[in-house]
């Protein structure tokens, strides 16, 4: 396959850039296309390289760079009409992969140029296939034993605080720049109190520490926040966005119909997480836990079992097609997620190929890969044997007198739809006195020919529908339409009766053979159950049980008649997937509506079954807690390597072993079970893992890392900004025993972390990234912080540590880490506020700045609430002077300047009038509209879900109401104090941090 590309945009890509197309664009084209258009060239097209994309085939160039929309290949894949549809000989893409091929052309098509790994000269591949790393790559910085450098001498000693200090002035010395001066104790410890526990400090805490002139007052203030619980609240959410942490899975098959699968239980991994932080336990063990913790001896795993929730409630493909490629799509992104964020390496570029820029081959891929081939998902339950065998037994029989009592009334509908067919022609006749003329009333009809009216009016309906999917009604039809005559209308009354029964006999005919066939095809004597749970999902038959069979069926216009009658309604699709849950057939009747035809002996069976349902169901206690993790397999099975990442093409089998270019000699095997303990102790030998821990809780503290590329640490990784200060630091986590408290002292006791966000002119012009760290950087709060804040200096936020998750509501008190995330779909105040997609591992918090996030403070029922309980805990005071100034020390915990006091009480006063105003335009609006006439009936909203959520959660007030939504219960009035208030909650001041 050739890299290059002649046709390149202007600019070389973007490190960003280069890994999308690898790990999103790449892969795709490779699985999807290239087995047409490479050397093939079908329809004169090639797509591996962007000079063949440009150039395009027999149709025309395939992209234009930069604009998605005028792109063949986006039309092709789309399955836009007057185009052919690709891939021809494979399923539609999907919408996510749609969008990435989109996404990838609105960046203009960036297509690195590959340089090969060259092999070391003479040299051959070595047994097994595998490819010598050449000396050269091995000697890549981040590959390297962890050095001890020396502490370097610098200029102005009285200005370190620790050694870590000297390594940053050193830095900055040789540039010619200097650090600006140190932040004022308010500044720095609103900035230590919402980088450990996510919340402002109080009034109280401010005033303490300024009062405090001992040299360790700032080494106390750090020790107290370290053991408060809300360290961990915050210090574990950053972990979540490593691990993709989120409490559903978007699929196409969930059993409730919900387009989802929740995960019932995940907060223990959540709540697993906090206590790991709070508790400080050393990196070392995280790492364990997260990946093995299943191998832990007795003692050790009942406490670390929830752990396994890094790997356990990854996304799961296993129903959304081939077992094959579902099964590759999550064991790659396993293999993600372990390698990008234990080891600061993207092993999953090297799925269909050898990684093009990092010395990680395939098989290294494949030789992961095979660890999570051997880990199945698994739920462990978190009761005692005796209750959860208990909860078993009782829900079985809850499930057979379900399945009972479904049979029973499928079996009756069945049977009523058939001798219902046998009256076919007397319903058409008498519907002949309704559609033809005179046309006479259905109820008039009904009542004179003795008719059940529910069932006329069904045939009505049925006789007067377009024949859409199948002729046999059309001749019908006609004669209604030309005014046919009584014996017209009985004799093909008589006729479609005959056809109906036929059809039906048909189907029952070759109903009975299908069942032959696939008992024929069981593997045993008895059917399989229902699959609902990843480790269930084992060969494309669990899948979609027979789809591997060939079975009988009727001709198409037959079918679709038989459908239509005896199965459900075809209102505007043949097709079942189409219209799932749809109205019944033309003879099927359900529920209530097949009772009434039922006898009284019939009817009291079927209540007695739902009263022994509804009997059990109240028995049903609460299910147990579970823990969603992994196990190993019985029996290791070997991963074989898929050619160019086709799971469909198989090559050699890849023992499982850890990567070659981290081992000095032979790869390190990982054969114990699956080899996930192995992985991680391997893992852990690794100083990269070291410095990629380290660099992490850097770039927490600083806003930017040390490696400002946190999850990439190889060639197209950013090189680090202080390469001794990284070793250092790795050397102190270790010595410290992985202690991340300790980090984090070490960190913020130094006098960089210290220093003020003031502006110097010269060092902006060599440096206005702060990539050298010569001043603090000022930064918004994230989504978490501001909702925690707001909540907190309110005095609604609850302490409650753990637990299930909430949803995001206005009304909600709990911490924002408490909030469920979904991937399925994400709340809309997390979106707004930059909360990273829990779909692929995050490796850091982007900040935007769009115009709906100033709407949310100005207009959000939440903002406007918190705002009023505030102004509540104010109102006690004498007079409106007294309450800004305790609105001022409970917000930004400060006294108000006297110019502040003046505006606030300026606005204070025209405020009444303002909202008198407002509500006078309010009035004379809803008057004209009055004038106007009564409104038209607002048209029934759709059934189906709406694609947004509006006006539900955090986000109420701000955009539209979703139909039907209920209004918030009992709001706090709006006071002028609090709109006041509000606008403080709003400033810059409490939303950025200095």
């Amino acid at each position: 396959m050739t890299g290059a590309a002649q046709s390149t945009p202007a600019t070389a890509p973007t490190p960003q850039q280069i890994e999308f197309f690898e790990t999103k664009v790449r892969p795709l084209l490779v699985e999807s296309c290239f087995d047409c258009h490479t050397a093939d060239e079908k329809g004169g097209l090639r797509l591996d390289s962007l000079q063949g994309l440009i150039k395009g085939g027999d149709s025309g160039p395939a992209i234009v760079p930069g604009d998605p929309d005028s792109s063949l290949l986006i039309k092709a894949v789309s399955h836009a009409v007057g185009v052919s549809k690709m891939p021809r000989s494979a399923p539609k893409l999907s919408d996510g992969q749609i969008a990435a091929l989109a996404e990838w052309i609105r960046m203009g098509a960036p297509w690195p140029a590959v340089t090969k790994m060259p092999m070391p000269a003479g040299a051959t591949p070595a047994a097994g296939g595998e490819r010598p790393i050449d000396p050269s790559l091995r000697s890549f910085w981040s590959f390297q034993p962890i050095a001890k450098p020396e502490v370097p001498q610098i200029k102005d000693p009285g200005w370190a605080k620790t050694d870590l200090d000297r390594f940053i002035l050193a830095r900055l010395e040789r540039e010619g720049m200097a650090p600006v001066a140190t932040a004022d104790k308010r500044t720095l410890i609103r900035r230590a109190t919402l980088d450990l526990t996510g919340l402002p400090p109080t009034i109280d805490e401010v005033e303490a520490f300024e009062k405090d002139t001992s040299p360790d007052a700032f080494a106390k203030v750090i020790d107290r926040l370290l053991e408060s619980p809300q360290y961990g609240e915050t210090w574990g959410r950053l972990w979540l966005d490593v691990a993709r942490y989120a409490e559903d899975d978007p699929r196409s098959l969930d059993p409730m119909g919900r387009g989802f699968a929740p995960y019932p239980n995940a907060y223990l991994y959540r709540d697993w997480v906090i206590k790991a932080f709070n508790d400080d336990l050393p990196y070392d063990q995280f790492v364990k836990a997260q990946l093995a913790a299943d191998h832990f001896d007795e003692k050790a795993r009942v406490g670390n079992l929830a752990a396994l929730g890094f790997l356990g409630l990854g996304p799961w493909y296993y129903d959304n097609g081939a077992v094959e490629i579902t099964r590759a799509d999550e064991r790659n992104d396993r293999v993600d997620v372990v390698s990008r964020g234990f080891l600061g390496l993207t092993v999953a570029c090297a799925r269909c190929h050898d990684h093009k820029y990092d010395p990680i081959s395939a098989r290294d891929y494949y030789a992961l890969s095979g660890v999570f081939l051997n880990s199945s998902y698994a739920e462990y339950p978190l009761a005692p044997k005796t209750v959860v065998d208990e909860y078993k037994a009782l829900e079985k029989k809850i499930k057979d007198k379900q399945k009972l009592l479904n049979e029973f009334m499928e079996v009756e509908s069945r049977q009523l739809a058939e001798t219902l067919a046998l009256q076919g022609a007397k319903y058409m006749r008498a519907a002949w006195k309704v559609q033809g003329e005179p046309k006479e009333e259905v109820a008039r009809v009904a009542a004179r020919e003795k008719l059940d009216y529910e069932l006329f009016d069904r045939w009505v309906k049925f006789l007067a529908k377009p024949p859409k999917f199948y002729p046999f009604l059309t001749t019908w039809q006609e004669m209604v339409k030309s005014g046919g005559s009584d014996e017209e209308a009985k004799t093909l009354a008589d006729d479609f009766q005959a056809l109906m029964l036929e059809v039906m006999f048909e189907q029952r005919e070759i109903k009975e053979e299908n069942e032959i066939i696939r008992a024929k095809a069981l593997p045993g004597t008895k059917k399989k159950e229902p699959s609902n749970l990843p480790h269930e999902f084992v060969t494309n038959d669990d899948f979609c049980p027979g789809c591997g069979l060939e079975l009988k069926s009727l001709e198409p216009d037959r079918m679709h008649l038989w459908s239509d009658v005896f199965q459900r309604d075809l209102q505007e699709a043949a097709d079942a997937a189409a219209n799932p849950g749809g109205r019944p057939g033309l003879l099927v009747f359900r529920d209530w509506t097949l009772e009434r035809w039922l006898g009284g002996d019939r009817r009291r069976y079927i209540e007695d079954l739902r009263s022994d349902l509804a009997a059990l169901r109240k028995s049903l206690p609460e299910k147990y807690a579970y823990v969603h993790g992994v196990r190993d397999l019985e029996k290791p099975v070997a991963q074989k390597l898929h050619i160019r990442g086709n799971p469909m093409r198989e090559g050699d089998e890849v023992p499982r072993r850890f990567l070659q270019v981290l081992a000095a000699a032979d790869p390190r095997p990982l054969t114990r079970g699956s080899g996930r303990l192995d992985l991680a102790e391997a893992i852990l030998a690794e100083p990269i893992a070291t410095r990629v821990a380290v660099n992490r809780i850097w770039k927490w503290h600083f806003g930017t890392g040390i490696v400002n590329t946190p999850s990439n640490f190889g060639k197209l990784g950013e090189r680090p900004t202080h390469p001794e200060l990284l070793e250092y630091l790795s050397r102190y986590f270790i010595d410290n025993g992985h202690s991340m408290k300790k980090l984090h002292r070490h960190m913020m006791l130094s006098a960089v972390y210290q220093l003020s966000a003031a502006d110097h002119p010269a060092s902006m012009a060599k440096d206005s990234g702060n990539r050298l760290y010569w001043r603090a950087s000022r930064r918004r709060m994230t989504a978490e912080q501001i909702r925690d804040s707001v909540l907190f200096v309110s005095g609604t936020l609850e302490n409650k540590i753990g637990g299930p998750s909430i949803p995001l509501t206005p009304a909600a008190a709990r911490r924002t880490v408490y909030g469920k995330v979904s991937r399925y779909k994400l709340d809309q105040f997390l979106q707004l506020f930059d909360f990273p997609a829990a779909t692929i591992s995050a490796e850091q918090r982007f900040s935007t700045s769009v115009p709906l996030q100033r709407l949310f403070f100005m207009n959000s029922e939440f903002m406007q609430q918190q705002a009023e309980r505030l102004a509540q805990k104010v109102q006690d005071e004498p007079d409106n002077r007294a309450r800004v100034k305790k609105a001022y020390r409970l917000v930004f915990a400060r006294d108000p300047s006297d110019a502040e006091v003046t505006m606030a009480l300026e606005y204070l006063a025209a405020e009444p009038l303002r909202a008198y105003e407002e509500r006078k335009l309010a009035a004379a609006a809803e008057k004209k509209e009055k004038e106007k006439g009564p409104k038209k009936a607002a048209a029934k909203p759709p059934a189906e879900k709406p694609e947004g959520e509006a006006g539900e959660g955090m986000m109420a007030g701000v955009v539209p109401a979703k139909p039907g939504a209920e209004p918030p219960k009992k709001p706090l009035p709006v006071t002028p104090l609090g709109r006041y208030i509000k606008i403080l909650l709003s400033s810059s001041e409490f939303l950025f941090i200095d």
